[in-house]
């Protein structure tokens, strides 16, 4: 994802930053960043992802299929997720599927051990600690330093710019910088 679109986004905010102005601690210019391009980041989100879900891919001795393919298929072969239904009550969700007889073996333990060595994450600044649940990330929004009427002034004027629908990122630097002048039009300098 990051070398599909994820590093031109962070390329381009780093000019910014660099060349047009952009305040990055400025809840003013994080939100008008939001405003204009945030919809652009999602597209590319979900191109990437429908271009990613049909690649093909080779897998030894058998055919080539995508990921949606696998996907599909393999609901059909080994039913919703590859799961069996099962009757059996579980007492400890907790522990469930664990292999107490494995967990014990000092030869796995080593291996483990040995595979995943790591120094103490405080002294890698490379190391992060994974979070017990990754399964989104909350981003505070930032607050709108605009009422209703600056921000439909804002959009009317950026709508009269003839390169206003084109998606690359030259025009959308252009974009920022308009943008960037209009709003500060609006609230001058005392």
């Amino acid at each position: 994802m990051t070398s599909a679109f994820g590093a031109k986004w962070k390329l381009f905010f780093q000019n910014l930053e660099l060349q047009e102005n952009l305040d990055r601690d400025s809840d003013a210019h994080i939100w008008l960043l939001h405003h204009l391009f945030l919809s652009a980041i999602n597209e590319d989100a979900l191109l990437w992802a429908e271009s990613w879900n049909n690649h093909t891919i080779t897998i030894r001795g058998e055919r080539q299929r995508s990921p949606r393919d696998m996907f599909f298929f393999g609901m059909i072969q080994n039913g919703p997720r590859g799961i069996h239904p099962s009757d059996e009550e579980i007492e400890d969700i907790g522990s469930y599927g664990i292999d107490w007889e494995d967990y014990d073996d000092d030869r796995i333990l080593e291996h483990h051990q040995q595979a995943n060595r790591f120094d103490n994450p405080g002294d890698n600044p490379f190391m992060s600690n994974r979070p017990e649940r990754m399964t989104r990330v909350d981003v505070d929004e930032p607050g709108c330093p605009l009422t209703e009427d600056q921000i439909i002034y804002l959009n009317s004027e950026l709508n009269y710019l003839p390169y206003i629908h084109a998606r690359d990122m030259n025009t959308y630097r252009l974009i920022w910088i308009s943008a960037l002048r209009i709003c500060e039009h609006m609230f001058p300098a005392s």
